[in-house]
């Protein structure tokens, strides 16, 4: 059991919620790294928009966007969407 007597997915939703907040501790220092843009590439990448609407959305090339890709890549050591996805909801981007 896990302590409340109604809904059992509120003890998960805590947890969830808990291990964004650690997460998001621990990863702030390579969050701050980001540029305003970089930031707002994995906003839109985490509402589900592709590299070409990003491109046609910001006025910036393909190459543009790949290029920032990489780069958030690489400044947050990560290798997959759903590891950038989980930076876009611990630091509040979606």
């Amino acid at each position: 059991m896990n302590g409340f007597s109604g809904d059992p997915s509120i003890g998960h939703k805590i947890r969830r919620i808990r291990n964004q907040a650690l997460f998001k501790q621990v990863k702030q220092v390579q969050f701050d790294r980001l540029t305003i843009r970089e930031r707002q590439i994995i906003q839109l990448l985490a509402r589900d928009y592709n590299s070409p609407q990003i491109a046609r959305l910001l006025s910036i090339s393909r190459a543009t966007v790949a290029q920032h890709r990489k780069n958030i890549n690489r400044k947050l050591g990560i290798s997959s969407f759903g590891q950038l996805y989980y930076y876009a909801l611990a630091f509040d981007l979606v």
